[in-house]
């Protein structure tokens, strides 16, 4: 699956490139903020039962345009992760937040014909860094307790790839960026060896940003 994603991307990056050549199009960079909130849990794997763990998303925001179908967006992000344990009926509670610094690298892909609103499907990867974590725990049945409770998260880099769509609106006063984000991460929190039980622990979010960009060379 994470194969075909991936390979689908770059198809679909490169038949916009080949179209967008030989266009007349003037290049166009801006600069701006984002804000956004975001719901994530962790891909587990034997799984587990999971609520949703709303965290925040805010950072800077590069954007290059150099061609009229597509152009190269680039971020500096402190996002918020992490995953709740959906533990209704044991007397126990579960719950890790992550801090993390973030540098997505994205290819943006622009569609629409009207001049003021554009609509775009942004597809790229993402190298973040675990700055801080945070755990509650409260175990008042043992049989329940998990390998990883009171364990320090042990991969710090986490890579991922993600998707977006999104329309942009431009006014007097700058351009307005609102998109939904899928994103997967593809490294593991926590070491698998042969004595572990989980096979898998990737991050995953689904997040909603609100992008301003205040100055640009129109």
């Amino acid at each position: 699956m994470k194969k075909f994603i991936i390979t689908s991307a770059l198809l679909i990056i490169s038949v916009i490139s080949l179209y967008g050549q030989g266009n007349d199009f003037k290049p166009l960079y801006s600069f701006g903020v984002k804000q956004g909130v975001n719901s994530s849990t962790v891909n587990f794997s034997p799984g587990i039962d999971q609520g949703l763990t709303l965290g925040y998303t805010g950072g800077l925001v590069f954007k290059y345009q150099n061609e009229k179908l597509f152009g190269l967006q680039i971020e500096l992000n402190y996002i918020q992760k992490g995953w709740t344990e959906n533990l209704d009926t044991i007397n126990n509670s579960y719950e890790r937040k992550l801090n993390y610094i973030e540098l997505p690298f994205i290819t943006q892909i622009i569609l629409g014909k009207r001049p003021n609103l554009k609509y775009y499907i942004n597809l790229g990867t993402s190298f973040a860094y675990l700055l801080s974590e945070k755990e509650i725990v409260q175990v008042n049945n043992e049989l329940y307790r998990r390998e990883y409770y009171e364990k320090e998260i042990e991969n710090a880099f986490d890579y991922s790839v993600l998707g977006e769509l999104g329309v942009t609106y431009n006014t007097k006063i700058g351009e307005f960026q609102i998109g939904v984000r899928y994103q997967l991460t593809f490294t593991d929190l926590f070491d698998v060896t042969e004595e572990t039980v989980f096979d898998n622990s990737q991050n995953q979010l689904i997040g909603l940003s609100l992008t301003y960009f205040f100055f640009d060379n129109k």
